[in-house]
């Protein structure tokens, strides 16, 4: 799979470069501060449950463009009543047949500015407690120079436009939207 953006190949090169047991590396083998140029897009996720699924960590970009900081909440509860299930589903599948995902999505917001993001995303074993988690990079691939962003301009919907998954030594999903 092609990756369009560069700092989604700059995080499968350190993903790839992690020490592991089996298929995936250890979640305490990965420090996010070493890895600076990846910080701004960078989001960590913990699967509490199919309904629970939390911001560990979000990057100052993705703070920016959520217009606030959704650590330690529920990233269902920014997904349409209608996809909550299908959205979870999808992030399951990344670990629960270990593999990467690349969705390519359109996101609206209050402003009225669209923008679209490369999200990759993938699993770490995590070795520090009993919920798996996936290390994402959203990054923008067609920037809207000519919107302005209002200071409270906020993520309205997200729209799903391409979904890919990528062989990471374990086979792929067979989720489909």
């Amino acid at each position: 799979m092609e990756l369009f953006h560069p700092h989604s190949q700059a995080l499968l090169d350190c993903w790839l470069s992690l020490p592991r047991d089996g298929v995936l590396p250890l979640r305490s083998s990965f420090f996010p501060e070493k890895v600076p140029q990846l910080l701004p897009n960078l989001i960590i996720y913990e699967m509490v449950s199919e309904n629970f699924i939390r911001f560990r960590l979000a990057g100052t970009a993705v703070r920016e463009r959520m217009g606030f900081d959704p650590t330690g909440k529920n990233y269902l509860d920014f997904v349409a009543d209608e996809r909550k299930a299908k959205a979870s589903q999808s992030f399951f599948s990344v670990v629960e047949q270990p593999c990467g995902m690349r969705v390519v999505s359109n996101h609206g917001m209050s402003s009225g500015r669209r923008m679209f993001l490369e999200v990759f995303m993938l699993p770490l074993e995590n070795d520090m407690s009993p919920n798996p988690i996936v290390l994402c990079q959203s990054n923008e691939i067609k920037p809207d120079t000519d919107d302005y962003i209002g200071d409270n301009a906020r993520l309205e919907n997200v729209t799903v436009m391409r979904r890919d998954f990528m062989d990471i030594g374990a086979g792929i999903s067979s989720f489909q939207d």
